[in-house]
């Protein structure tokens, strides 16, 4: 670049002496048009900054949403941690009462099975047929009545007679 390019500066209220001294030479050159616009180093100067600003805001969000996203992890790790612990102990109190509930049924069919014996004896002693001895009885007279159903339609096949 040569220093016949013109400039253009911008300003914000009167500047002291001891400002106008420091002024660089990019930002010293005259000014043309009384415009007062900012020169090309200043706008390259302005959009890095603004490049740098939007790059460390990113940063920012960056880590924010980490940070969130952690607060959010351990949240979820401790919930889970509690619901699985919630979840044992409600299969645990299930098991529990299933096994009561089996001891229990199994308790009831012990019983019932004393009783049958205690009555049949007691039958036994008075005379009277036992309750298996009754249903050997009851399959033993259907076997028989099949038999005799069989053996009738058999004589009414043999006269030709039809069945009733």
């Amino acid at each position: 670049m040569s220093n016949d390019e013109p400039t253009i500066t911008v300003t914000r209220g009167p500047r002291s002496e001891q400002s106008k001294r420091k002024r660089s030479s990019s930002t010293a050159r005259s000014q043309s048009s009384g415009l007062s616009l900012p020169g090309p180093g200043a706008v390259i100067s302005g959009a890095v900054r603004g490049v740098r600003n939007a790059w460390w805001a990113g940063l920012g969000v960056l880590a924010m949403a980490e940070k969130a996203g952690s607060q959010v992890f351990e949240a979820l790790v401790e919930e889970g941690k509690s619901w699985e612990q919630a979840r044992r102990e409600r299969t645990r109190t299930r098991s529990q009462q299933v096994q009561r509930l089996a001891e229990e049924t199994e308790a009831v069919d012990m019983m019932e099975e004393r009783v049958r014996e205690e009555i049949g004896a007691l039958l036994q002693q008075a005379g009277l047929p036992r309750r298996d001895h009754l249903e050997a009885l009851r399959d033993r007279v259907d076997a028989l009545s099949q038999k005799i159903e069989h053996l009738a339609q058999s004589v009414e096949d043999a006269r030709g007679e039809p069945g009733t």
